[in-house]
């Protein structure tokens, strides 16, 4: 006979399958993608060596597109399925949550994660997005799941599974592998305070990790070097409270709905702090440490790296990590009155996110729709598409078919869709009669000597990118 508890696990776990079941159905519907996106599918549309060419001189590691690759023959040139790959990991989530979780917890606790990591902080979108971090988010929790295991019974197969798990994770992106590195600094601490002998094991385990990843850890200097050259966006202050309430509200305005959502988060995570710290609850507490960690070394580290700022999508596979953490601290309350409290604020903050969630799904097929009837509206033989960065061409050619394809350098990506031309008066004098695009890459230093030379007209702007037709001619 179940009781109270486990009906409401088995509740969770409903609508956990539920929101499986949209997930499924949306991309049927409407099927947005980012530019990312779009680089990801460039990409995997290549043949298998060509398409790691580009991978080593992208800045992630290669093990998602080797799982795109592997799931090739499933027809990974159709979008829905490339959706679909990126759900996996969530049903395997849902797995490991029936059967592990809710045998070192119980039902209550498996149900309640399931549901979390289905619904807060935009997660329904990132299972939907054609991207590394749904399967980071299931590496992630098995290295977290295993860090356990490793510091209480430090037995052999504890130890070869966090490795594999902590491996899989640097190789899926090199953000994941700060949490990784936290942990082992936890259990490092551990060992040096409590249980000196098991020192050996970590120094098998760490060592095991510098050889299976050393291969790869050569393209990394390399992109790190190539990388820093370029100028960076830095850390604004303002971004503290958006990254303190990650764990479950996305959003990144400061709308009065948003700062009251806002405040619910922080205390909610005052709550949950001040229930592991009264239980001694130390793997927990340690989750919800990664958590913060992770936040605090990736703003360092990409300030003086990678040629970027944090965004919220790198930390998504880490809040999975925080939400196992809360659901087994909530699912350790004894007191009835306390647990309907923690409920009621995952409650509020579950229906904050999925407003948000749903503003999010509608702006972005907004915008898909938009971008979508501006390319059609050029892809004709009267346009000349130039490109003054490959990035541009890897997630527009395709759509644009039909149109002449300039690039104005050299790139490893190009097929033979496109020509190269570094002289750009040339392309204009050889297409008198047709409109000239150039595709603006925001990013670049490259525009300003097309924006001081020609005569430019902005006639769509994509965020990352904008389409200027050439008023004149050389």
């Amino acid at each position: 006979m179940y009781n109270k508890r486990d009906i409401c696990g088995i509740l969770f776990f409903i609508i956990g399958i539920l929101i499986l079941f949209c997930m499924f159905i949306s991309p049927l519907t409407n099927i947005f993608i980012h530019v990312d996106e779009y680089w990801t599918y460039s990409l995997v549309n290549l043949p298998f060596m060509q398409g790691m060419t580009v991978a080593i001189h992208d800045v992630h590691p290669p093990l998602y597109y080797w799982i795109l690759y592997l799931l090739s023959p499933l027809g990974l040139g159709n979008l829905y399925l490339l959706k679909v790959v990126s759900m996996i990991p969530y049903i395997l989530i849902m797995v490991v949550s029936a059967t592990k979780i809710r045998k070192d917890y119980d039902l209550f606790t498996a149900g309640l994660f399931v549901f979390c990591i289905g619904i807060m902080s935009d997660f329904f979108v990132e299972f939907l997005t054609i991207r590394m971090y749904s399967w980071g988010l299931l590496f992630l929790i098995m290295a977290f799941l295993y860090y356990r295991e490793v510091t209480t019974k430090w037995d052999k197969r504890s130890w070869t599974l966090l490795t594999i798990f902590t491996l899989l994770s640097a190789y899926t992106q090199y953000f994941f592998a700060i949490t990784c590195g936290v942990m082992y600094l936890l259990i490092l601490y551990e060992i040096l305070t409590e249980h000196k002998d098991k020192l050996r094991q970590f120094g098998k385990s760490v060592l095991a990790i510098i050889i299976l990843y050393a291969p790869w850890g050569i393209v990394f200097i390399r992109q790190i070097m190539t990388e820093t050259a370029g100028s960076h966006e830095g850390f604004h202050p303002n971004s503290l409270i958006h990254f303190l309430t990650s764990f479950a509200i996305k959003a990144e305005d400061f709308r009065p709905e948003m700062i009251a959502f806002k405040l619910i988060a922080v205390a909610f995570l005052i709550f949950i702090i001040a229930l592991a710290y009264k239980n001694k609850d130390k793997f927990s507490g340690s989750g919800i440490f990664l958590f913060y960690a992770t936040i605090a070394i990736g703003v360092l580290s990409l300030m003086f790296s990678f040629e970027n700022t944090m965004r919220m999508r790198y930390l998504v596979p880490v809040m999975g990590i925080f939400w196992l953490s809360a659901s087994i601290i909530i699912g350790k309350i004894k007191d009835r009155r306390i647990l309907i409290a923690a409920l009621i604020m995952v409650m509020i903050l579950a229906c904050a996110s999925l407003e948000i969630t749903n503003e999010d799904v509608h702006s972005r097929i907004d915008f898909d729709n938009e971008k979508s009837s501006f390319l059609a509206s050029i892809n004709n033989n009267g346009s000349v598409i130039v490109y003054n960065t490959d990035y541009g061409y890897k997630i527009l050619h395709t759509d644009l078919e039909n149109t002449k394809q300039y690039s104005l350098g050299d790139t490893y990506f190009y097929s033979n869709d496109t020509e190269i031309c570094k002289d750009f008066d040339k392309i204009l004098k050889d297409n008198p009669e047709k409109k000239i695009y150039l595709v603006n890459w925001k990013t670049t230093d490259k525009n300003k000597k097309y924006e001081k030379n020609y005569n430019l007209t902005k006639v769509y702007d994509a965020g990352h990118y904008n389409f200027n037709l050439v008023n004149n001619t050389a």
